[in-house]
């Protein structure tokens, strides 16, 4: 992965299940961002790369990068790092992870930390692929 200043090597792990969410997480993001200091929006990925070293393109890419407080990074894991695509039906799929042993609770579980405790966050930054 590239950032706009630097590049950054951030690995991910392809997810196989389809791990889906609805198209209002997207609306949900925003108001978190707005309500919570501590969630950044930014706009600086430059370029994705497969693990074959291709370029994954698409205009409706975005990855999250979240920090958890100490206590809940011990509960949960510190790979919270989630690459999404956005679906015809205007739903998102999950498509990597850092988490190369991510389950579908976990990252359930990272999804209501989130979105019901930002509290719990450190720092959560909201990216989406530069064209």
């Amino acid at each position: 992965m590239e950032a706009a200043d630097k590049q950054v090597h951030l690995p991910l792990y392809q997810v196989t299940e389809d791990i889906l969410l609805n198209p209002d997480f997207a609306d949900k993001l925003r108001n978190l961002i707005l309500e919570n200091p501590h969630y950044h929006p930014a706009n600086n990925v430059t370029r994705i790369l497969s693990p074959e070293q291709k370029e994954i393109k698409g205009k409706a890419l975005f990855l999250i990068l979240c920090y958890l407080k100490e206590y809940t990074e011990r509960k949960s894991g510190s790979q919270n790092h989630y690459l999404f695509g956005e679906l015809k039906s205007h739903g998102f799929r999950l498509i990597a992870a850092a988490d190369d042993k991510l389950t579908v609770d976990r990252f359930r579980f990272w999804i209501k930390i989130i979105t019901l405790k930002p509290s719990l966050v450190k720092n959560l930054i909201l990216t989406h692929m530069t064209q």
